[in-house]
């Protein structure tokens, strides 16, 4: 049976007086029963409600055995009269949300005979999963469609139903409902069994904004905003692309274009960067005469570098050729067990790292002096 709470009878409603019917403190947490709550429990992907009773908050809201729950910060006192405020732009940001994946599912499920299997709002965007596939040029032809609801600003209809009354009727559903049906309806797009709160009228939405399509699963999964949410993160991807206009000195058209260009140049001087180390580290080691162990200290080297200088440098070296840059090194060696050379290391210095016979690399903590002396011995 559904149970009739404030929240259905006025889903706009913000503020209220009730009376606390019970207080529970279980494994540390703190949850209020109220007479009667117009906040919403977390449910069906929709997140709960917060706000206030009294000035105590209310972190969360669930729902149990048809028993509501709030969970608050502190204790209230039984049978006291409180005064309960929810955190409306939440509540209200969270009413658009549903209200726009009733209108994106209803389409997708329509065009593709497809279900949603999937609907969660989170703090970033909002997920809705189906067990089809969907193309990018489908999600904009989608993201059209959903948008034209809101501009003919639709009057979204919300009815009970009996289990009977409800099987003559052709609805979306989760799951088989053995009770009375809420059944949410969007004329055009969407008829489905729902127990959150949405917007009464679809141009209360603002905009429905989808992110992308990805795989997921055996489906996709939709990333869409709306309302305010839509509305900032456009605002924020604009200044992006404006700022990087103006720092490129393109119109705003041009900034794919643009950056496309600037990464073929940088691609092309790492390049260019690339061969000239080589060709720098080659006639360096040409001038090195044939020994037995080479070790050379080089300043701020990364270590693909390091490890690249190193390569070429036991071409010079019989034994251990080692590069040691800003405290960090590489050995290497064809014919020297280079475990047992950084064991004896970390027996004598203080040396950390790890390899394998052929290569060991770590960051030396003491006396290069001291390291060279004891590589030498091998």
């Amino acid at each position: 049976m559904i149970k009739e709470t404030l929240y259905y009878k006025n889903n706009y409603l913000d503020e209220f007086e009730t009376v606390v019917e019970n207080c529970i403190e279980e494994n540390g947490k703190i949850k209020v029963i109220l007479k009667e709550t117009a906040f919403y429990p977390e449910g069906g992907g929709q997140p709960a409600d917060t706000g206030f009773i009294d000035d105590i908050k209310v972190i969360d809201v669930q729902e149990k055995e048809n028993i509501i729950y709030h969970f608050v910060e502190r204790k209230i006192e039984k049978g006291k009269k409180v005064k309960c405020k929810i955190n409306f732009e939440d509540r209200f940001s969270n009413m658009q949300s549903h209200t726009a994946e009733h209108i994106v599912s209803g389409i997708v499920c329509r065009k593709f005979n497809s279900t949603n299997v999937g609907f969660h709002i989170g703090k970033d965007f909002v997920t809705i999963d189906f067990n089809v596939q969907i193309t990018e040029n489908d999600l904009r032809e989608i993201e059209k469609e959903a948008n034209r609801s809101i501009y003919n600003n639709l009057d979204i209809i919300v009815n009970l139903y009996t289990k009977e009354e409800a099987s003559k009727l052709t609805y979306r559903s989760k799951k088989e409902l053995n009770e009375d049906v809420r059944i949410i309806e969007i004329p055009g797009y969407d008829i489905c069994a729902c127990c959150g709160i949405h917007v009464n009228k679809t141009g209360e939405i603002g905009i429905i904004k989808l992110l992308k399509v990805e795989k997921y699963k055996s489906g996709v999964r939709i990333y869409m905003l709306a309302g305010e949410n839509a509305l900032n993160n456009y605002t924020q991807m604009y200044n992006q692309v404006n700022s990087i206009s103006t720092l490129l000195s393109l119109k705003l058209n041009e900034v794919y274009t643009g950056v496309l260009h600037q990464v073929q140049e940088i691609e092309k001087l790492k390049k260019e960067k690339s061969e000239l180390k080589n060709a720098l580290i080659e006639n360096e080691i040409s001038n090195f005469e044939n020994q037995k162990n080479i070790i050379i200290e080089k300043e701020n080297m990364e270590m693909n570098d390091v490890k690249n200088y190193c390569t070429k440098l036991k071409e010079k070296a019989s034994n251990i050729s080692g590069v040691v840059s800003n405290g960090k090194f590489i050995l290497m060696s064809d014919t020297i067990n280079l475990k047992d050379v950084f064991n004896e290391l970390k027996q004598n210095i203080n040396v950390k790292g790890g390899g394998n016979n052929l290569l060991v690399q770590g960051q030396l903590l003491d006396d290069i002096n001291k390291f060279k002396e004891i590589i030498n011995k091998f």
